[in-house]
Formats: structure tokens, sequence, C-alpha cells
């Protein structure tokens, strides 16, 4: 269920995006779309709300700069319809496509995962960088302590197989909806695979 909500999210933020981007073009199109206007900012707000008590990084940073740009978007998109003003409106669909980016790469800078963690344990291995990685990819659905099933994640107490191959795989490789990260390196594989049986 978490996962539908989440894809019906993004969707709802790809068509409040074209909502927002539409009238700029088309100006005689902003009463026609005002009522679904409404209704797909509150479907928004609402997965929103659904997804942040569900989701155990969900009062990180990147998190709330990507709900005050949304919530700012919103308020930017609904003056610039009502009042005509197409900066306003210019600016919301901005602000709405760096929002919904962010939220795709869950980095201020937008940088994917193998450039945020390229320099972590890359050549050495250790707990500590074990750490850094699992916070950085893992964090999100499996939670701090391992233990949140977001998304359908896992539990991660106990290990469910012990064996270091299996791991490396699956970390390397995803499994069902966990994603892969064929980008990591030996020494970065063995860290977190070291971090998660420093739990056991």
């Amino acid at each position: 269920m978490d996962t539908g909500i989440l894809h019906t999210h993004h969707l709802l933020g790809v068509i409040l995006l074209v909502l927002i981007g539409a009238p700029l073009i088309l100006p005689a199109w902003i009463e026609k779309l005002r009522k679904v206007h409404m209704a797909i900012d509150t479907l928004l707000l609402l997965t929103g709300l659904y997804l942040i008590f569900k989701a155990p990084a969900a009062l990180s940073s990147p998190y709330l700069v990507k709900y005050g740009l949304v919530i700012l978007a919103i308020g930017l998109a609904i003056v610039g319809s009502r009042k005509r003003k197409k900066a306003f409106s210019i600016t919301a669909f901005m602000l709405l496509a760096y929002a919904y980016g962010l939220s795709l790469q869950r980095d201020f800078l937008l940088r994917s995962e193998e450039e945020r963690v390229q320099a972590i344990g890359a050549s050495e291995v250790s707990i500590q960088a074990g750490q850094q990685l699992y916070n950085t990819l893992c964090l999100r659905c499996h939670g701090a302590e391992g233990r949140s099933r977001y998304r359908k994640a896992s539990s991660l107490h106990p290990i469910q197989n012990p064996d270091t191959t299996y791991w490396a795989a699956v970390i390397r490789g995803g499994k069902n909806a966990m994603p892969a990260h064929p980008y990591l390196t030996d020494s970065q594989v063995a860290s977190l695979i070291a971090f998660l049986r420093s739990w056991q």
C-alpha cells in the first residue's frame, strides 16, 4: 500500500505541474481547471501527509525543504490563478518542478546516490563507513534501526541469511522493491554488511 500511495503522490505531482503550466500557455483554461486544480492540490497534500507519517526519514532536511517548496508552490499557484499574475504561476511551476526532482533524487543538489556515496569508505572497510552508507541509502525504507517495513522493506533484525555473498548480491543487485546499488565498491559493500552485523 505504501508503494502505491508513493506512486500516486508522484503522479499527482506531475498532474499538478501540468495544471500550473497549462494556463501559462492557454490563459483561457484558468477558470476551467480551477476545480480540478483544487482537487489535485488536496489529494497531493493528503497523500503527502500519509507518507510523512509512514516514512522513516520523513523529517530529514531534504524532505523538510521539499514540503516547504510544495506548500509555497501551491500557494503561489492559487494566488497566480486568482489574480491572473503570470509571474506567480511561473515561479510556482519552477518551485514544484524542483521539489519533484528533489523527491526523486532526495538530495539538495539533485546529485545521484552514486555521487553522494562515492567518497564514503571507498577503500577501507569500517562499521562507521557502513553506518554512513546505510543512512544515505537504506534509512528511508528500513528505518534508523533496521526495523521499519516502509514500502514493504524487510526488517533487518535478525539478518535473514548470514551468508556474506548473499548480502553482497542483494545490496548490489536489489531484491523485490529494493533498488540495486551496482556502483558500490567491494569495501563499501563489506562496510555495509559489517554495520548490519553489528546489530545482531
